[in-house]
């Protein structure tokens, strides 16, 4: 049996779901993307973008991708002009309650300073909107050129975080290869896997099973999620 067969044998296993609501607001999704990597994401991200749209006024944060874009959708430059105006510091702590920095060093910027120069180079690029950026995902040449300079700011890493923006914008046949997934797949294959030959797997497999690959990747990730949360976490929080 090849190893995309001995995934789709183990992917049988999973609890693998529709795509439920998604971010609204593009905003929402360069923070989540920025603040999920090496972070509980109910505990700390989640929080963390629900906190900016108190802030700025955000009502409709989540919709399901038939009702997207919604009427009230708010530019990319926004947040931009948040940050740059507060200050990164007094943003990170005031207004997001979050000083998570983008490596697990004292000196590394902090992820609000990736979060900005995320929204400076997508709006420079004339990325505002959700539907801006799906139009950016079929145009390959400038979409090559963006995540290059994407890949740039601090706690690029191995590329997840970027992947995983694609996502959350709207591109469901991208993953995001974190440690969950590598993990999940190191299990089943029994080796190390690369995040490339995470992509490739991940992808392939979906296809044999009729999923997209962010409806696999993300059964992934809850199962993987579920097997690493203490038992009694809410009693701990």
């Amino acid at each position: 049996m090849d190893e995309v067969s001995r995934i789709v044998v183990a992917a049988r296993q999973l609890e693998i779901k529709p795509r439920g609501p998604r971010w609204a607001h593009t905003s929402l999704c360069v923070l989540d993307a920025v603040f999920s990597i090496n972070a509980n994401y109910e505990r700390h991200t989640v929080p963390t973008c629900h906190r900016y749209a108190s802030w700025a006024g955000i009502s409709s944060r989540l919709a399901y991708g038939a009702d997207l874009p919604t009427g009230d959708e708010r530019p990319m430059r926004e947040l931009v002009t948040h940050i740059q105006t507060c200050g990164e510091s007094v943003f990170a702590a005031q207004v997001l309650h979050n000083n998570q920095r983008t490596w697990a060093n004292w000196q590394a910027p902090l992820k609000v300073e990736a979060a900005r120069r995320y929204a400076e180079i997508l709006t420079s690029n004339g990325i505002e909107k959700l539907s801006d950026a799906n139009v950016l995902l079929t145009e390959l040449d400038k979409l090559a050129r963006i995540e290059r300079d994407l890949a740039t700011v601090p706690g690029h890493g191995s590329g997840a975080r970027l992947a995983y923006l694609w996502m959350l914008l709207g591109d469901d046949g991208r993953i995001k290869p974190d440690r969950m997934v590598l993990r999940w797949l190191r299990a089943v294959l029994r080796r190390a896997v690369s995040t490339s030959e995470a992509v490739r797997l991940i992808t392939e497999a979906a296809v044999h099973l009729g999923r997209t690959p962010w409806e696999l990747d993300h059964a992934i990730w809850e199962h993987q999620r579920k097997l690493s949360r203490p038992p009694c976490l809410t009693d701990i929080e």
